[in-house]
């Protein structure tokens, strides 16, 4: 038992945040989901996700994996990874969030889910039983109130290189994720498909129909981008979204 003594008692531990890059994802639409998760396909579907997106981002171009924090609660997904003061490896790090947030928007994509989220740096503190912090704050908000559409704000000083090959700015200036340069081969097929399909399954939702169409225009300026695709060039034409919309 705990004798309460008011403010005689003080806390035995003296935990303090740090500078972190932590990324905030809302899974949207998945509330629904889960209150009807009877045979638990969803959360297991989840679980898949995670698993898949981390295995990615651990290998490749990525000389050492980096150690990321990550929590999910109902249909929101917390990742952390810290960024020490003068980080070595800081370009990489980044890079690392950049690509596993990436992996992860194109997994529940081909799955016909979108999402919406921010990725920003700031103090941050975690443990087993915690998550807190002034960058916690920052990206909910973001998530909440600005991001809007389904995309990924991204809010944090990045160099160039990682600035030019992972960022895209929407048409009221601000930065976010552009994760389908890092699909992988026929996933412009894959996405087409279950754009559409979405666009179907909620043509008398004015609200969520507005958030697909964003997504559309967005896979739209990317896969109709490069002359060299020309040849198998992936678009939702007018005509496709009307057949949706019939």
């Amino acid at each position: 038992m705990v004798l309460r003594t008011g403010f005689a008692r003080f806390p035995s531990t003296n935990y303090k945040t740090s500078n972190h890059i932590i990324a905030y994802l809302d899974i949207l639409g998945a509330t629904n989901k889960i209150c009807n998760d009877n045979d638990f396909s969803f959360l297991n579907h989840l679980n898949m996700f995670m698993e898949d997106a981390i295995e990615e981002s651990g290998g490749g171009i990525f000389p050492h994996k980096e150690k990321i924090f990550i929590k999910i609660f109902s249909d929101n997904i917390l990742l952390a990874i810290e960024l020490k003061e003068n980080e070595e490896r800081r370009d990489n790090k980044i890079a690392t969030l950049f690509n596993t947030v990436a992996n992860i928007y194109n997994e529940i994509l081909r799955f016909g889910y979108l999402m919406r989220g921010a990725i920003v740096e700031g103090e941050f503190f975690h443990n087993d039983k915690i998550v807190y912090g002034k960058s916690l704050v920052e990206a909910v908000h973001l998530e909440e109130k600005v991001a809007n559409v389904p995309r990924i704000l991204v809010k944090l000083d990045t160099d160039e290189a990682n600035k030019y090959y992972y960022l895209m700015q929407d048409k009221d200036k601000k930065l976010f994720l552009n994760i389908f340069n890092l699909c992988e081969s026929f996933d412009d097929v894959t996405f087409k498909i279950s754009l559409l399909e979405m666009l179907k399954k909620n043509k008398e939702n004015d609200h969520i129909k507005e958030k697909i169409m964003w997504m559309i225009n967005y896979f739209n300026s990317w896969f109709t981008k490069y002359e060299y695709r020309l040849l198998n060039q992936q678009k939702i034409t007018d005509k496709d979204i009307s057949n949706a919309l019939g």
